[in-house]
């Protein structure tokens, strides 16, 4: 086959031109490898491995509460104040927060839901035993046949590297409550497969619904990693020019984006800004694969 944008030939195995860095015109399933960038995967230097990438972007998801309860304020404001540690980059403060916020929950569902953010909070940290461990307390404290009991059944089988079992009790939460956030948000990352875990599941058109109506649906407080995740799911649909437009604000802070968008660049054929990123990227610690190296010292 030969390149869309400079006409080099190459083979039908390649993910982008070797000469201008292109990705092919490839569907979505096509990208069931064990690296779903249509590039070749960089290594991060900055702790913030891919799979960490995702689940950051899923834990600050967190619930917090505008509505609150006396009985229950202690809870709350730790439960918030964890929120916004994460939110901050804090995240050894987040979780003693969190912790906080377990410990002093008097009802049911205020204890629910600081066990969720606490089990996404130890999963960024790769504290994956201590998540298990939350979510299966929170699990314990839900009815069966909730919403939450579907949810947090659905997050325990995907630490559990259970794919099938997590697609049956996301799907069934959705059922439940299709107009939440949260199951949405998961639902998006999950269908993307950007960790490794649910690559037979790999849908980016439906990745791309979920992370659109959870970025409907979240309120201001996740607006910020609705938007992230929206962003993502628009890069791996090819949709380039949202995903510029839906992650250029997070480039100063975090390098990962910076290389996304110079992707994005990259496949539109805007070789200035697709240099600006990625030096961007590669001065923010993503070793860019040597294609890339050569192509931004040429």
């Amino acid at each position: 086959m030969f390149c869309k944008n400079c006409g080099k030939e190459s083979s039908n195995t390649e993910r982008f031109c070797t000469e201008c860095g292109t990705p092919a015109s490839t569907r979505a399933t096509d990208y069931v490898q064990d690296s779903p960038i249509p590039f070749s995967a960089p290594k991060v230097q900055n702790k913030t491995s891919k799979k960490n990438i995702v689940w950051i972007l899923l834990v600050l998801a967190f619930i917090s509460y505008s509505v609150y309860s006396s009985v229950d304020e202690d809870s709350i404001n730790l439960n918030n104040e964890g929120v916004t540690s994460f939110d901050s980059g804090n995240t050894e403060q987040g979780i003693q927060s969190l912790i906080g916020a377990v410990d002093s929950a008097v009802t049911g569902a205020t204890k629910i839901n600081a066990l969720k953010n606490l089990g996404y909070a130890y999963i960024s940290d790769d504290q994956n035993d201590l998540a298990l461990e939350s979510f299966k307390n929170a699990l314990a404290s839900s009815r069966v046949g909730t919403f939450d009991y579907y949810l947090i059944s659905g997050e325990i089988a995907l630490l559990e590297g259970k794919p099938n079992a997590a697609q049956l009790s996301l799907t069934k939460a959705y059922e439940i409550n299709p107009d939440d956030f949260q199951i949405n948000n998961t639902l998006g990352l999950f269908y993307l497969d950007v960790d490794g875990v649910t690559t037979h599941y790999i849908d980016y058109p439906k990745a791309l619904t979920h992370a659109r109506k959870a970025y409907e649906l979240s309120g201001s407080d996740a607006k910020n990693i609705t938007t992230k995740n929206l962003g993502l799911a628009e890069y791996f649909n090819e949709n380039y020019t949202q995903a510029v437009s839906l992650l250029s604000p997070y480039t100063s802070n975090d390098p990962y984006y910076s290389y996304l968008v110079g992707l994005s660049y990259l496949a539109v054929g805007d070789d200035i800004n697709a240099r600006v990123y990625l030096n961007k990227a590669r001065a923010g610690g993503i070793e860019l694969p040597q294609e890339f190296l050569d192509y931004l010292n040429s």
